[in-house]
């Protein structure tokens, strides 16, 4: 197949690679002429994937009509902050001969509209249908994919066979690629876990107090909170147990690779937000999710504690500890 992936992040690189050495023919976008020239000629992304060589067939370019051109597939991995315009971008491009199947691999919900990635890429790309879109979701850390590391992964889409085929696609000796036709729970938790890492750093960063009791009531009492929120969208409950659900929220809240993990460590040890942000070269997606689930919670009034207080410590400066003992000091209730 010939394969076209937005987005030259460690995701995207990751996922090129290893279509790449699955056969199939990559080409990957990036809106930055010099970041496509560089890679070509370097063949790695010493910041975001270090150590991790590219094979020499991978194409890079900058322009996205050519970049897309004839594409049997279209993969999105840019960070959900420039989803909007890179999916207006791209549905500005003449309408394709043959649509290519669409998958969504960038987790996040939109601050402005609220809407999942899957539905900003379908409001802006009309000549794609909903059974033509998938989304891919699950405990992938980029750094763990791009050097084979045995993994297992989920995609969603309303359509079984869009969703096979993509899974006949991805899968290999090291990835194992499950189908779902729930699209709103695999984006969901997908995005909503990146809050509960944040929380999960916190925890890492506090120096007494808490320990590996709190980690384990943080990720449990997290995904009661991520499964009613599916609830009221609509969502499977059967997914926030798979790996998209649980699994996912695991490896985020407990992986030393997670960038999310990592906001809120540094936060527990004193930072503050705009500090740790600067010094990142990569993107933090719990940051900006943090603002849409606590939107969507009262949009749907749906109780969140644990969402609501990462959003009052990030965005309105309380303590972190003053927020942990005011959701261990809540109205006592059944489990």
């Amino acid at each position: 197949m010939k394969i076209s992936i937005l987005g030259t992040g460690g995701w995207g690189l990751a996922l090129g690679k290893t279509l790449c050495e699955n056969g199939h023919e990559v080409v990957l976008w990036t809106p930055s002429t010099e970041e496509a020239r560089l890679l070509a000629v370097e063949k790695e992304n010493k910041d975001k994937l270090p150590g991790v060589g590219l094979p020499s067939e991978l194409v890079y370019l900058s322009n996205m009509a050519e970049a897309t051109e004839d594409a049997d597939m279209l993969i999105f991995a840019v960070p959900s902050q420039f989803m909007e315009s890179t999916a207006k971008q791209l549905g500005e491009c003449k309408t394709p001969e043959k649509v290519p199947l669409v998958v969504s691999a960038t987790k996040g919900i939109s601050e402005d509209s609220l809407k999942r990635m899957s539905e900003i890429v379908l409001s802006h790309v009309k000549w794609l249908s909903e059974e033509e879109i998938a989304v891919f979701s699950g405990p992938t850390h980029a750094e763990e994919v791009a050097r084979s590391v045995y993994t297992a992964i989920v995609v969603a889409s309303k359509s079984e066979i869009c969703a096979k085929i993509i899974q006949d696609t991805f899968s290999s000796k090291t990835l194992r690629v499950y189908t779902s036709q729930d699209v709103v729970g695999v984006e969901l938790c997908g995005s909503v876990k990146n809050v509960m890492a944040i929380a999960s750093g916190i925890i890492d960063g506090l120096e007494f107090g808490v320990g590996d009791n709190t980690k384990a009531a943080l990720i449990t009492r997290g995904q009661a909170e991520i499964c009613r929120l599916g609830g009221a969208l609509g969502a499977s409950q059967r997914t926030f147990a798979g790996l998209a659900g649980i699994g996912d929220l695991i490896v985020t809240c407990m992986s030393h690779h997670s960038r999310n993990r990592f906001v809120g460590e540094q936060i527990g040890r004193g930072k503050a937000l705009s500090e740790v942000l600067s010094g990142m070269k990569m993107v933090a997606e719990g940051v900006p999710t943090a603002r849409s689930a606590y939107a969507l919670a009262k949009k749907h009034g749906v109780e969140m504690p644990i969402v609501n207080a990462i959003y009052e410590v990030l965005f309105e400066q309380k303590n972190p500890r003053e927020a942990i003992e005011e959701l261990m000091t809540r109205e006592l209730k059944a489990e």
